[in-house]
C-alpha cells in the first residue's frame, strides 16, 4: 500500500494579529482627521455692513392762475395785465421755457409783453423778460433739451411772479372786429443737473 504523504501547512498567525496594523492606522487617520476640522473650526471671524437708501429727485412746474385773462370788448389800444405765478414744487432746480398759442386773426393781431415783478404788475416796472411780440407764437426760450438763450431758472420749492401785458394795437382794423382768440401758455421745464 502506498502511503500518501499530506503536506500540512503550517498553523497562520491568527487573524487578530493582521488586523491591528490596519486597525492602527485608520484609527491614526481618524485622530488626523479630527485634529484638522476641530483645528479648522478653531479661527476667529468677523462681520460688518453698511446700508445706504436712495430717493431720486423731481422737477414740478406749475403756473397760476389757471386762467389768467378774461378779457371781452377790446378796442384798438387797449391793453390788460396779468400777473402769473411760476412754481418749481420740486426737490431739484429745473429750467423752464414758455410757448403761446392763441386762435383765430386776432391772437396774431394781439401783442404780448413780459417783464418780472418789479414794484408790482399793475406798476409793469419790472426787468423785460420778453419783448412785445405777437401774442400768438410768442416765446421764452426753448423747450429743446439744454439751455437755450431765454431759458429761466427756479430752485426746487421756489417760485417768481411774471407780468403779462396783452395788448391791441392802435392800428388794428376792422378785420379783428367782434372776434374772440383763446390763448394757451405752455410751461416746459428740465432738470439742470447733469443736462447743460
Amino acid at each position: 500500500m502506498q502511503e500518501r504523504h499530506l503536506l500540512t501547512r503550517k498553523p497562520s498567525a491568527p487573524r487578530r494579529f493582521r488586523r491591528r496594523p490596519v486597525l492602527a492606522v485608520l484609527l491614526g487617520l481618524s485622530v488626523v482627521g479630527l485634529g484638522a476640522g476641530a483645528f479648522s473650526l478653531a479661527i476667529f471671524t468677523d462681520t460688518a455692513a453698511s446700508t445706504g437708501s436712495f430717493a431720486s429727485g423731481t422737477i414740478d412746474i406749475t403756473s397760476s392762475p389757471a386762467v389768467a385773462f378774461n378779457v371781452t370788448g377790446m378796442m384798438p389800444g387797449d391793453q390788460d395785465t396779468a400777473a402769473l405765478t411760476i412754481a418749481n414744487a420740486g426737490t431739484a432746480q429745473l429750467r423752464y421755457a414758455m410757448s403761446t398759442t392763441a386762435t383765430t386773426a386776432l391772437g396774431a393781431a394781439l401783442q404780448l409783453t413780459v417783464k418780472t415783478q418789479g414794484t408790482s404788475c399793475a406798476a409793469f416796472d419790472g426787468a423785460t423778460v420778453l419783448a412785445t411780440t405777437a401774442l400768438d407764437g410768442a416765446a421764452i426760450g426753448s423747450n429743446a433739451q439744454g439751455a437755450q438763450a431765454g431759458d429761466r431758472t427756479l430752485a426746487a420749492a421756489t417760485n417768481e411772479v411774471l407780468c403779462f401785458r396783452v395788448s391791441l394795437p392802435i392800428g388794428s382794423d376792422n378785420t379783428v372786429a367782434g372776434m374772440t382768440s383763446t390763448v394757451t401758455f405752455t410751461f416746459d421745464a428740465e432738470q439742470t443737473a447733469n443736462n447743460p
